[in-house]
């Protein structure tokens, strides 16, 4: 009888679980996703930090995480699958401070950098005047050292720029964006000389003879009496949206899937810039914008900011920030009078604002003390709200200070990667746990975003790469040179972070930044498919080759933006000409055809290894993919993208061509 009981309940619980089976497909038969990726260590970043293996996607959102088997239910007949082959895939990185718009300066100025004698600047400015004979003025950045080589001369900085910019305006900024370099001409525009008062926050430096200028000027207040007086002030709205189009290509690089983006200077150009790329459903990145505030003006700018809030917000960018100095660099010296800064901060904050303020500090100066104490201020006067304000950089913070930062629910947003270059150095032990702090804010519960402060430098030579931040968080040293022998000779070892908070730091602390952490900053079912697949498992490696592992694959809001080489072949490109004619892209159904046509041939070669084959078919593709574009039956950006992947490709088979 027991027997006979078994043998029926195997029986029920067999039926039942195909019917389960039968039922979970049946139930998704309308949800096939678009992809699936399987066989991947899938690390969620969720609150659970849990780990899958399986992720479906349809559309922009996430519909599926999980394992293999559970997965299979969401595979229809179009679902691509990628087999991740054990490849880590993690949410979109998000870079809670970055100047993406800055990337103007080196496609649009001079750059002096690659230079490094006086002899050398002046004669690429001669030859860049060459080249541009009817220009109004001069925009160039670099020539840091410009006092420096001024003194060894016995001439002022703006002299030097005299002897080959005479009649038109010339202005430099330097890398760190704090200071300008500026020639005669420029100054007598602008109107300023010996009797010119130094501005709210900004220094006109001056020679301590004369008074007269000197050609530099510190800080925004400063530099803005000149910058306004140029004919040509700001970038042009085509001019940012090239900018904000090629930087995205280099975030897409990156893994970045959104940031937040601190503007330090008045211009309407680049928000009608992210208007008309967000219209044009172009915007790539999910972006998050906040409008610089003026310390000349004080509360009387609220009124325009809000206009500006108003008018600007769109599917991809939104306005809900106001940047605030609170120091500069070099100088020991407050941007704000703290009674102006308390009134401002708490005006804002009372308008629904959030307020982002820059405060670096140095040894024996706190500017984030100040900050925290206008965030008091203003959360006295309106009451408290989940306002978010945020204090970045944050190099110098005192101990007591971590508390006020919890209590008031501000968030640091410091960059991890400048922790390895060793300020440290020359710091007395009591001075060094004041600097950069990082596991502190994490032990008391502080959600850190971490960020790059792109391009403000080029730390390590990798400018906004979150690899090298998430490295530098742990080790807290410089990761072109630190072997796993060197992790015990860290300064300060109580500040090192985890690989996980340094991981959280970057994703879902960085959405919560922004508002988003319902959208993004973790893989869950319902949130925004900002994805990026690594070569490596993080949690599997050495700490100090993090930085060094590579981002493959990168999604945002589930559309490809981003393919490694290594990933592309024919058959990958034969689906993008698919997409491409079902979108409307590729308007001519024979067009579509000879270009599907040449890329069978292409996989059948590529199966077969026969290198050189393929090279040559694929170049005949690109013949093809030109004679389709003289004919104007192929879109500008269809055309592009099969053209940047053909040459990648092109490229990898020649390598086996040389292997050969």
């Amino acid at each position: 009888m027991i027997k006979k009981y078994l043998f029926l309940l195997l029986i029920v619980l067999l039926f039942n679980s195909v019917f389960t089976g039968s039922t979970l497909a049946k139930k998704h038969s309308n949800q096939a996703a678009d992809l699936i990726f399987k066989n991947g260590d899938v690390y969620t970043v969720g609150k659970d930090r849990s780990w899958a293996e399986a992720v479906a996607i349809k559309d922009d959102k996430i519909l599926y995480v999980g394992d293999n088997k559970g997965v299979a239910a969401f595979k229809g007949n179009n679902t691509k699958v990628m087999n991740l082959k054990g490849k880590m895939l993690m949410p979109g990185f998000i870079d809670s401070h970055n100047h993406a718009y800055l990337m103007a300066e080196s496609l649009f100025w001079l750059s002096l950098n690659p230079y490094t004698t006086v002899e050398e600047r002046q004669q690429a400015i001669k030859d860049y005047l060459k080249g541009h004979p009817n220009i109004k003025q001069l925009r160039g950045v670099g020539w840091d050292e410009i006092k420096r080589d001024s003194e060894s001369r016995g001439v002022t900085p703006k002299e030097l720029l005299d002897q080959v910019v005479p009649d038109i305006p010339a202005v430099f900024i330097a890398n760190s964006h704090h200071s300008i370099l500026v020639n005669s001409k420029a100054l007598e525009m602008a109107g300023i000389d010996e009797n010119t008062p130094d501005p709210q926050g900004g220094t006109i430096e001056r020679d301590p003879k004369t008074g007269e200028p000197t050609g530099i000027l510190h800080e925004f207040s400063a530099q803005n009496l000149v910058i306004n007086a140029l004919p040509q002030p700001d970038f042009t709205v085509q001019q940012y949206k090239e900018t904000i189009l090629t930087w995205q290509k280099i975030a897409a690089e990156d893994g970045i899937t959104s940031t937040f983006v601190p503007i330090h200077y008045p211009t309407e150009n680049l928000l009608k810039a992210f208007e008309d790329l967000d219209n044009e459903r172009k915007l790539t990145v999910r972006y998050d914008l906040g409008l610089w505030a003026d310390e000349n003006k004080g509360t009387e700018q609220i009124g325009r900011l809000k206009e500006l809030r108003d008018k600007y917000q769109g599917k991809s960018y939104k306005i809900d920030t106001i940047k605030i100095f609170a120091d500069g660099v070099g100088e020991h010296k407050l941007v704000w009078d703290q009674d102006v800064l308390e009134e401002t901060v708490a005006a804002l904050d009372k308008e629904g604002f959030r307020v982002y303020i820059h405060a670096i500090g140095d040894q024996g100066f706190y500017p984030s003390h100040n900050a925290l104490s206008a965030f008091e201020y203003a959360a006295e006067a309106n009451g408290k709200r989940d306002s978010r304000h945020v204090i970045t950089h944050i190099d110098w913070v005192k101990e007591d200070d971590v508390t006020r930062f919890k209590n008031l629910g501000v968030i640091p947003a410091p960059q991890p990667a400048w922790f390895g270059k060793g300020w440290y150095q020359g710091v007395s032990g009591e001075q060094l746990k004041n600097l950069n702090r990082l596991n502190s804010y994490f032990e008391a519960g502080i959600p850190v975003a971490s960020s790059s402060d792109f391009p403000s430098t080029d730390t390590f030579k990798r400018d906004m790469y979150p690899l090298t931040g998430l490295e530098v968080g742990i080790t807290r040293l410089d990761p072109d040179t630190t072997t796993e022998a060197d992790l015990n000779k860290v300064a300060w070892p109580k500040e090192k972070a985890t690989l996980d908070e340094m991981i959280t730091s970057y994703r879902i602390n960085g959405a919560h930044l922004i508002f988003q952490e319902d959208e993004r900053g973790s893989i869950e079912v319902g949130k925004k498919a900002d994805l990026v697949v690594l070569d490596k498992n993080l949690f599997e490696i050495p700490v100090t080759t993090i930085g060094e592992a590579k981002v493959l694959l990168t999604l945002f809001e589930g559309k490809e933006v981003f393919r490694h080489p290594t990933l592309i072949n024919a058959s990958y490109i034969k689906t993008l000409v698919e997409q491409f004619k079902k979108d409307g892209e590729i308007s001519n159904h024979g067009a579509a055809r000879s270009l599907q046509a040449h890329l069978d041939q292409a996989v059948r070669l590529e199966k077969r290894e026969a290198a050189e084959r393929v090279v040559k078919h694929m170049q005949k593709f690109n013949e093809l993919l030109d004679k389709h574009k003289k004919n104007r039956v192929i879109s500008e950006d269809a055309y592009n993208t099969l053209k940047i992947h053909t040459d990648s490709l092109i490229k990898k088979w020649q390598k086996d061509c040389k292997k050969d």
